[in-house]
């Protein structure tokens, strides 16, 4: 391993660069956290359709029932 030291210094310091670069960049929080909001978002309203699926099925089932010519 220290025989790759010397003869590549350059080589180990750039890659000592990129991976305290990855280590302390924070860019991809944001993008989290917008993806968690939108999942709750999301499972809120599924909620709400779960507790009033059989008004809303009843409520489409008379609607599509208008539109069949008998």
């Amino acid at each position: 391993m220290s025989n790759i030291i010397e003869r590549f210094p350059m080589l180990c310091l750039n890659a000592q660069l990129k991976l305290q670069s990855f280590l302390d960049d924070e860019s991809g929080d944001t993008n989290f956290i917008s993806i968690i909001v939108v999942l709750g978002i999301a499972l809120m309203v599924a909620g709400v359709f779960m507790g009033y699926k059989d008004q809303v099925i009843k409520q489409a089932d008379t609607i599509i029932k208008s539109f069949v010519i008998k």
